[in-house]
């Protein structure tokens, strides 16, 4: 059974029509009185859960990519798509580790000065990457935006294309909910 999720995105969170230009923010209007000028639908499907198709993933809290963060099974999958697409091999390894679960663990004992990491840069997402959806890439360069919300968009975009992204197997070993220092201070107060 395949259901229909249609999201308007309001015109005010458009850049401002030159990089430069300074713009007031004004209090967002109620949506009942703003016509959106375009929408994005989004389509998801269900299946029982005999069905091992590896493209399917469990949707949890409305990110439809990612894994739970000690997940090894995905760790194992990147692992495999990184040396798949030319990464040599390398004096870590991805383990379980006590501090956010998952960690780049020395295979022997590393001297003082020594190469731990080489990653090719075919293998580096950067502010410079080819998007896959070159309008959106045209878009956010125009508007110069900064290197981090770039980054995160361009990694929202690449996972909204699911398994046809050439970053498909990056993107679902991502966590869905990263670790983050914020979480124990909550606990610890």
């Amino acid at each position: 059974m395949a259901t229909t999720t249609t999201t308007a995105l309001h015109p005010q969170f458009r850049p401002p029509s030159h990089p430069r230009a300074t713009r007031r923010l004004r209090p967002c209007p109620s949506s009942s009185s703003v016509r959106p000028r375009f929408s994005v639908r989004a389509a998801a499907a269900s299946a029982s859960a005999s069905a091992s198709a590896p493209a399917q993933r469990e949707v949890v809290a409305g990110v439809p990519w990612g894994c739970e963060i000690e997940s090894l099974e995905s760790a194992a999958s990147l692992e495999r798509w990184l040396t798949a697409s030319g990464l040599p091999e390398q004096r870590l390894a991805l383990e379980k580790v006590d501090i956010g679960e998952r960690g780049l663990v020395a295979l022997k004992n590393v001297r003082n000065g020594e190469k731990l990491l080489f990653v090719p840069p075919t293998l580096v997402i950067t502010a410079d990457s080819e998007w896959s959806n070159r309008e959106v890439g045209d878009v956010m360069k125009r508007y110069s935006v900064p290197d981090w919300p770039l980054l995160a968009t361009y990694l929202i975009s690449e996972a909204s294309l699911e398994g046809s992204s050439k970053w498909s197997s990056y993107i679902d070993a991502l966590p869905r909910q990263p670790y983050s220092l914020l979480y124990c201070l909550s606990l610890s107060l």
